[in-house]
């Protein structure tokens, strides 16, 4: 699931326009503790949940390209079952029950602000297009 943060299509202009290394380390940053927030609010919410709690293990992986940087949250689907329990728990299940958990994309919203804000006070990012 994705969401839509204003200017990111201009900051993308502006990274691939940039050579500059410390501007997408100065972005990766920001990125990186945008994810940390979300994870970590993700992980709250399983936890508040009485049946889902024991989904514990949930992660970020940051994608670093040349002139891009993105991250990945989500649970830890390796453990056997754990993707349906996860399904369950957000969306509830086909015979009722479940759905106590918020929906991740939740979490994302809520830190979109955040994000724009410490984005914009990056040295040569102009969100506002």
């Amino acid at each position: 699931m994705s969401t839509e943060v204003t200017g990111l299509n201009e900051l993308t202009k502006t990274l691939q326009a940039a050579s500059s290394d410390e501007l997408l380390k100065d972005v990766g940053q920001v990125v990186s503790k945008g994810a940390l927030n979300i994870k970590q609010q993700i992980q709250k919410d399983f936890r508040s949940s009485e049946h889902f709690k024991g989904i514990r293990d949930i992660r970020y992986n940051r994608n670093v390209t040349a002139n891009a940087v993105e991250a990945e949250i989500s649970p830890f689907l390796e453990n056997e079952g754990i993707a349906d329990l996860v399904g369950v728990a957000i969306h509830g299940g086909s015979r009722g029950g479940g759905g106590s958990v918020p929906d991740p994309l939740l979490a994302l919203q809520a830190e979109a602000p955040r994000f724009e804000e410490a984005l914009s006070k990056l040295p040569g990012v102009n969100l506002d297009g």
